[in-house]
């Protein structure tokens, strides 16, 4: 990956910059308020479940597919279950991330069909989708209308219900409260439609699927759950619900990513990864993420670069620098504590100092991105000239550390 560096070099602000911006985080019980699936099934196999929880009483079934999925063996056997038992089920493919056309078109067309539930089986795009399609289903206007950011009119929550089975290990949206909608280009977005009531109703997670994904494929996508799993551990609206489902979710990670990465993942393995993917949509649902994500939705929305690859670009210089700081400037952040944490259990040492301990987590960090052979953002076509408008539009909300438009350019140059 171009732009590498050790793990804590080179960073160091500025002296004519603002005053650093900390948030101390949660560090003790307070109030906070946690949103989850009414059902989460996981287990190798359990796709079959499906066929007790469908309706039967001949009503509409939408259901959202990708294109490779459907050419899996796999499905072919699901597939067959669900026609021995004569359901109404009409198929829509999803290619790609779903944008504002794609999602008025199919609503338009099965509005007035009566439809009874949305079934969406694929990455996080189809995901995305069908959650995308079981609200709107229930709201007037275009979904443009209902995007944080971009529209200015509130999502009522009512859906469609909706059941989830991802066949990805990645962006958890089969526990997230919110869908991804994405215009690349100039003047392009990628937004959210979020309401506490679009979580999906059931999630069926089987690990089985991922077995036929390419590991390139894998690798993207684990880098996002470990992303979001780091971030939302680290976030300043983090609590101790999310806290220990984020740690759980980090350790799978910590166990198993490396096999992933190498092609030669076992069953264990896959479980592994399939449960943290799961565990990091809840965790961001209900802690938030910080600056790698900041600055990946800004380069998603003007640039076609995979989501997953533009996290694990960035996240070993964006943490790099969070904890820099933290160090340099406010020792005792217990998000910096947490951190601490994890290069102890991955060094299998208790005794290392914090910065020892953080140049442990950061070293994996940056092991993860060679293994994946991630480019730079150079080689995904982002220009030079582009990366200040990155910088100025890139968020930084519950980050520990609040880094200036001059440091986020920083970042991103390191990783040009």
């Amino acid at each position: 990956m171009a732009g590498n560096r050790g793990p804590l070099d080179g960073f160091s602000p500025k002296r004519n910059m603002p005053p650093p911006s900390f948030s101390e985080g949660r560090n003790k019980m307070v109030n906070f308020s946690f949103a989850a699936n009414k059902k989460i099934i996981f287990g190798w196999g359990k796709s079959s479940d499906l066929i007790t929880l469908l309706p039967e009483d001949n009503g509409m079934i939408l259901f959202l597919t990708g294109r490779s999925v459907r050419e899996t063996t796999y499905f072919e056997t699901l597939s067959a279950a669900l026609g021995e038992k004569r359901f109404n089920i009409e198929f829509v493919r999803i290619s790609g991330e779903p944008s504002p056309e794609t999602i008025n078109d199919i609503t338009a067309s099965f509005r007035d069909k009566s439809v009874r539930c949305v079934l969406a089986l694929g990455g996080g795009s189809v995901l995305d989708a069908g959650k995308a399609v079981s609200a709107m289903l229930c709201e007037k206007g275009k979904i443009e209308d209902y995007l944080e950011g971009v529209g200015n009119k509130t999502p009522s929550g009512e859906k469609i219900p909706f059941i989830a089975l991802p066949t990805t290990a990645g962006t958890g949206s089969e526990c997230t409260k919110n869908a991804v909608i994405s215009r690349p280009g100039p003047g392009g977005f990628k937004k959210s439609l979020r309401h506490d009531n679009y979580i999906p109703d059931i999630t069926i997670i089987d690990p089985k699927w991922t077995e036929s994904l390419p590991t390139q494929i894998a690798a993207s996508c684990g880098m996002d759950a470990f992303s979001q799993l780091l971030e939302s551990y680290l976030s300043t609206e983090a609590s101790p619900l999310t806290d220990s489902l984020a740690k759980t979710g980090l350790e799978n990670f910590f166990t198993s990513f490396s096999r992933m990465l190498e092609g030669n993942a076992s069953d264990k393995d896959r479980e592994n990864i399939s449960l943290g993917a799961a565990l990091s949509g809840l965790t961001l649902a209900n802690a938030g993420l910080g600056t790698v994500h900041g600055i990946a939705a800004v380069l998603g929305g003007l640039y076609t670069i995979p989501h997953g690859s533009a996290c694990g670009i960035l996240m070993p210089s964006v943490m790099r620098q969070t904890f820099t700081a933290l160090i340099d400037r406010n020792p005792t952040h217990p998000s910096l504590q947490k951190a601490t944490d994890l290069g102890k259990f991955l060094k299998g040492n208790n005794e290392i100092s914090t910065e020892n301990a953080v140049l442990t987590l950061i070293s994996q960090l940056d092991l993860w991105a060679d293994q994946a052979s991630l480019p730079s953002l150079k080689e995904y076509g982002i220009k030079e000239k582009d990366l200040k408008d990155v910088a100025e539009l890139a968020g930084n909300k519950n980050n520990p550390y609040s880094f200036s438009t001059i440091e986020i350019l920083e970042i991103l140059e390191n990783c040009y």
